[in-house]
């Protein structure tokens, strides 16, 4: 697995001892985020490649990538507001006795300026 800025991280006890301790419990966080499915690619039929669209919410649904719409260049809005910038994850999914499993996984931040905005 690899992680938004780049971190690789190997089985589920290196994946677990790192997520809990960088990210923060989200039962009393105010963002959460909305996950969906934007390309689909099966590289063989037990094996498929989704990419997904992570956007942050607050607990009430309002999005908050929309911070960055309009700007000319977002960068400081970006220092300012990490929490809504959004995140562009991809997950290779294998399939083993009919489920469908996370074999691996990369969560990527969008950084540059022009991609907020426009999203």
């Amino acid at each position: 697995m690899g992680t938004a800025h780049g971190k690789r991280l190997t089985g589920f006890a290196e994946i677990s001892a790192f997520t809990h301790t960088v990210l923060p419990g989200t039962v009393d966080h105010d963002v959460t985020a909305t996950h969906e499915v934007e390309h689909i690619l099966f590289v063989r039929p037990d094996v498929a490649a989704v990419k997904v669209g992570q956007r942050p919410v607050t607990r009430d649904g309002k999005r908050l990538d929309g911070v960055f719409r309009g700007q000319a260049d977002p960068a400081a809005l970006v220092a300012g507001n990490p929490e809504a910038v959004p995140g562009t994850p991809l997950c290779v999914l294998a399939e083993d006795d009919g489920v469908r499993w996370v074999a691996a996984a990369q969560n990527t931040k969008v950084m540059g300026p022009a991609t907020p905005a426009a999203r």
